[in-house]
């Protein structure tokens, strides 16, 4: 029961923290005309922001069940540390932001975990309110992704509360009032590092996946510093004209499905699915790697 209650007060605080950063940053906004929010683009972040709230509630019951099996009859490697506290808190951060580095990863390269990702950088702006346009499915899917921390010895409820309070940073990354953190820069995902993430410039596309900490970009190649000689353009690839809020989170999925249902071979259609964002099977679309390829190719060429 405290450990439920740790979890519950550090999601009861996020929230206000989270609206006051927003509110702030409307103000700075309005009072030096950066135009940094629009009426209609925050109105969508808030109900998808909703949403995301919804599904968080009505999945947590089953998907600390689901870890608590695991953990059950897992391998409690961690048993040893068990009154080392700090020790096991520090690994349990380090383990889960590697495994929520990888989620993350997951989510841009396979098309059918995109489509529920996709609307969280359907924004074609970046500010706090964005941060609550989160995946809609991302609470049922995290729970998947944590299985192992839960097999390997993590109580499922530390788990839990260590991705509230990520989630919190995660949030504080969505801005472009702050410019660089110094020294932070190096270690920690700031601001700077999650608009290169957002960019739609075929240089960023598909880089920085860090929630709390950039060092697993840096040490598996995904990670792309923000240029102050290009400016980031925010949104998606494709330019979709959202009907309405329910479009915009199952679009993506309409398009796999209309995809899949064309006259090709079986293959070609699993493709469509857990292939990478952008595959097609004729080449009238490019998958991001194409597109950096053929960057390169262009700027070698003209050189």
């Amino acid at each position: 029961m405290k450990d439920i209650f740790t979890d519950q007060v550090a999601m009861l605080f996020s929230t206000p923290i989270t609206l006051t950063l927003v509110l702030l940053e409307i103000f700075i906004s309005v009072r030096y005309d950066k135009q940094y929010y629009t009426v209609k683009d925050t109105k969508a972040n808030l109900v998808l922001g909703l949403g995301y709230m919804i599904t968080d509630t009505l999945s947590r019951g089953a998907g600390l069940f689901l870890l608590a099996v695991f953990y059950f009859y897992g391998l409690h490697l961690f048993s040893f540390i068990s009154g080392h506290l700090v020790l096991y808190w520090i690994l349990l951060v380090l383990a889960e932001d590697f495994t929520y580095w990888f989620m993350h990863l997951m989510d841009h390269r396979i098309r059918f975990l995109w489509a529920g990702h996709v609307h969280h950088h359907s924004s074609k702006e970046f500010n706090f309110s964005v941060g609550l346009r989160s995946a809609v499915f991302e609470p049922i899917e995290k729970f998947f992704f944590f299985i192992p921390l839960a097999f390997i010895g993590f109580r499922p409820l530390d788990i839990v509360l260590i991705y509230v309070l990520s989630q919190g940073w995660g949030t504080f990354v969505h801005t472009k009032a702050i410019k660089k953190l110094g020294p932070l820069e190096y270690i920690f995902t700031t601001p700077s590092h999650h608009r290169v993430h957002h960019g739609v410039n075929i240089k960023y596309l598909d880089k920085n996946y860090g929630m709390f900490l950039i060092i697993w970009d840096k040490l598996f190649g995904t990670f792309r510093a923000e240029d102050p000689a290009e400016p980031v353009k925010y949104g998606i690839l494709k330019n979709v004209d959202y009907k309405n809020y329910l479009d915009i989170i199952f679009n993506e999925y309409n398009q796999i499905i209309k995809d899949y249902r064309q006259n090709i071979s079986f293959k070609q259609k699993l493709k469509y699915i857990f292939g990478p964002p952008g595959y097609s099977h004729d080449g009238s679309r490019q998958t991001t790697r194409e597109l950096q390829k053929e960057e390169i190719f262009d700027k070698n060429y003209k050189s």
